[in-house]
């Protein structure tokens, strides 16, 4: 896979380390010297000096046969910008964005740019590891659709069919005490399962009510 990685921030740097050691060919473009050295000396990959939408910038990174572009600066506006670039002008088929401020999400999913939230993320996770919010949404991507973690708190054992029929939403991972299954029509959800969902935010709600219950 040929991946282009704008923006050299914590997330930038690691995610083209991690891609770099699984032998993926990695091209990291970014306008600030200083935090290329994140990189380090031991970096497999290639990286480029300069200013993060560029065309010719984009171009000498090999933007033409890219896979994947991730848009990976500490601006929103930048990341969109990019986004669009490498999406409308260069036609990459995956470009995926990081958010920076959550309150400007929309401005992502207005414009069919695949984002993710670190801080947004993050918060969730925080708040379900200390039972405040029962669901931890995992990521998001565009027209509404999310990726929960949710504990069943619900005592009668449901199948992963009745959710999809109750809740609309599609149980994809179930954990039963401790080993991980891929989950199939059949499959039984119990109680203190950890089960992965995908599904719109709109039945976010009602996925609660059936899986979260404390009868």
């Amino acid at each position: 896979m040929y991946v282009i990685i704008v923006g050299c921030e914590l997330i930038g740097a690691r995610i083209a380390k991690e891609l770099a050691n699984l032998n993926q060919d990695v091209v990291v473009i970014e306008r600030n010297e200083s935090k290329l050295e994140q990189l380090s000396s031991g970096f497999n990959g290639m990286f480029l000096h300069g200013i993060e939408f560029d065309q010719d910038n984009l171009i000498q990174a090999g933007i033409e046969k890219a896979d994947v572009v991730l848009a990976l600066t500490d601006d929103d506006n930048l990341n969109i910008t990019v986004s669009l670039v490498a999406s409308k002008v260069f036609n990459v088929k995956r470009v995926i964005a990081q958010v920076i401020d959550p309150n400007r999400r929309y401005l992502y999913e207005l414009l069919h740019i695949e984002s993710f939230s670190p801080i947004k993320m993050g918060v969730n996770s925080l708040l379900s590891k200390m039972d405040i919010a029962p669901v931890e949404q995992l990521i998001q991507v565009s027209s509404g659709i999310e990726i929960t973690r949710i504990e069943v708190k619900r005592v009668l054992p449901i199948k992963v069919r009745e959710v999809f029929e109750q809740a609309n939403t599609q149980v994809s991972v179930l954990v039963h005490n401790g080993v991980s299954s891929i989950c199939e029509s059949e499959s039984q959800i119990e109680y203190g399962d950890l089960v992965v969902c995908s599904h719109h935010v709109r039945d976010r709600k009602k996925l609660t009510e059936l899986l979260v219950q404390e009868d």
